[in-house]
């Protein structure tokens, strides 16, 4: 019986090369194919995990073979963006299979694949540590009422930038904050018809939150990373309402609702994540990138989408 593994698709052979030393350590053996043909005809004899595939996934032929790895047991799509491929995002995002998007100016952020890896191999998704350094403290906050989210978000920009990271740190950390709790205590939750019954109260108004509707904000920051974490416990986010959001984020009107909120923090933050268990729970991760001491970033962001298994 065939072993599973991860494929690679990339043609380039010093990216081939990066990308097995990275994921050497995950426990399972990294195949390569050079373009989707040579993709496909290795699906037919390998059990991959893992799909990984280089920025041209929004070739005609990108289609058929991410089709056959999801019949072939993939559990998902990896796209490896250089930043010089950011006009490639439109139809990447177009094709609806690509659950992982990594974007960075080197062929490839090791942390950030690694992470992606493990989680998804692992079954492994939630909480921010994962891309923080070890013994990084994350600040914890529960909300027990709606009108608390104007004073936790105030606060939370003030606490930024007293660590000295910065205004875009502090600016967007809010931003996202805001939007987060807000899609968390409006648009999660649902009745056992699937009604969101409280989508259309107003955002500004003031709700009791039992335990059942209590919102968690945590965040840390280790010095790369400032990670802003916001669990709700409906666990109503799905997987395609996610892609709708990230494709209007920046290419058509997002609409109302939890898409708008979710396309805002992925145009403002550096790397968005979404751990999702059905039913259960949402988390959803943002990455604010502090390492530039002017606020250059990549001009697009990298995204996960992880649903429980």
């Amino acid at each position: 019986m065939t072993a599973p593994s991860i494929l690679l698709v990339h043609p380039d052979r010093r990216a081939q090369r990066i990308v097995q030393r990275v994921l050497a350590g995950v426990g399972y053996r990294v195949e390569i194919a050079e373009d989707f043909a040579h993709g496909l005809a290795r699906l037919a004899e390998l059990q991959p995990r893992l799909v990984v595939v280089d920025g041209s996934a929004a070739a005609p032929s990108a289609a058929p073979f991410l089709t056959a790895a999801r019949a072939a047991g993939a559990e998902a799509c990896m796209a490896l963006l250089d930043a010089a491929q950011v006009a490639e995002i439109p139809r990447i995002l177009g094709l609806g299979a690509v659950t992982n998007l990594l974007v960075h100016p080197m062929p490839v952020l090791g942390e950030e694949l690694t992470v992606t890896a493990q989680k998804l191999l692992r079954d492994d998704l939630f909480g921010a540590e994962k891309y923080l350094l070890w013994g990084t403290e994350l600040e914890a906050i529960a909300l027990t009422r709606a009108s608390q989210r104007t004073h936790i978000v105030g606060a939370l920009a003030d606490q930024v930038r007293a660590r000295g990271l910065g205004p875009r740190a502090a600016s967007v950390a809010m931003l996202v904050a805001d939007e987060l709790i807000s899609n968390a205590v409006h648009n999660a939750p649902v009745d056992d018809a699937g009604v969101h019954y409280r989508a259309d109260l107003p955002r500004d108004g003031d709700l009791a939150l039992d335990p059942r509707h209590q919102v968690a904000l945590r965040w840390g920051c280790d010095g790369r990373y400032l990670a802003v974490e916001v669990t709700d416990t409906f666990g109503s986010l799905d997987r395609d309402t996610i892609l709708r959001a990230l494709v209007a984020s920046g290419f058509k009107d997002a609409g109302g609702g939890a898409g708008m909120g979710i396309a805002l923090a992925y145009r403002s933050c550096d790397h968005l994540v979404f751990n999702l268990a059905p039913g259960k729970r949402t988390e959803v991760i943002a990455l604010i990138d502090v390492r530039s001491p002017h606020g250059e970033r990549v001009p697009a962001s990298s995204y996960n989408v992880f649903v429980e298994r």
